[in-house]
């Protein structure tokens, strides 16, 4: 059997589990998902203020297969 791969990622819990709905609906799998932080980094704000340390964007991610389905031999 062969498989396709999809990739799909949102910002919020209830944005991720609407994605996932509407790729099950499609025929696709989840095969893992996980929620990472994006990483920290210094920004600079201007004007003579201190660097300030902005925390990474939250994101939920998860990886998703479907079967291919062979095409029709005549």
């Amino acid at each position: 059997m062969n498989w396709e791969y999809q990739i799909t990622k949102a910002e919020t819990a209830e944005a991720f589990q609407a994605s996932l709905n509407q790729l099950g609906a499609e025929g696709w799998e989840a095969i893992s998902g996980t929620y990472a932080v994006g990483e920290t980094k210094k920004v600079v704000l201007g004007q003579g203020m201190a660097p300030s340390i902005a925390v990474g964007a939250p994101s939920w991610v998860a990886v998703l297969k479907r079967a291919i389905k062979p095409a029709a031999s005549n």
